[in-house]
């Protein structure tokens, strides 16, 4: 005869089992295409859109130890370098390129930094009268 204690640890190994047939190997999770893409219409003007790419942790986290400075500012155009990319998903920038977008407006690279962000999860809120403008 088995007891409620027996039955209970039945159970949980039965719902442990189930679980462990669905966990990913390394090799599937390694071929995960989980890329995602967002247009931004007019993001450098009317009629020039962006399209952007979700970043990977390891883009994502060197962004987020950028300290307050300069630096958080540069990895912010980073972010614009390593997020846009063509109609065929291939990345249009390179390192190359962060002097171009030094000297682009600061409300356009901001727009779109923040755009990048929220593709990638954050969950931000733009204080009051902040919103994207477009002119």
């Amino acid at each position: 005869m088995t007891t409620k204690a027996e039955k209970a640890l039945e159970n949980i190994n039965k719902g442990l089992e189930a679980e462990v047939e669905g966990i990913a190997s390394l090799e599937e999770i390694a071929a995960t295409n989980d890329v995602e893409y967002k247009y931004i219409k007019d993001a450098w003007g009317p009629g020039k859109g962006i399209r952007l790419q979700s970043l990977t942790a390891g883009d994502f986290i060197e962004w987020n130890e950028a300290n307050e400075s300069e630096a958080k500012r540069t990895a912010g155009l980073r972010l614009i370098i390593k997020s846009s990319v063509d109609a065929d998903g291939k990345l249009m920038m390179t390192d190359k390129h962060l002097g171009m977008l030094r000297n682009k407006s600061h409300r356009l690279t901001e727009n779109i930094i923040w755009e990048i962000l929220t593709l990638n999860g954050m969950k931000l809120k733009r204080p009051a009268g902040e919103e994207i403008k477009k002119d």
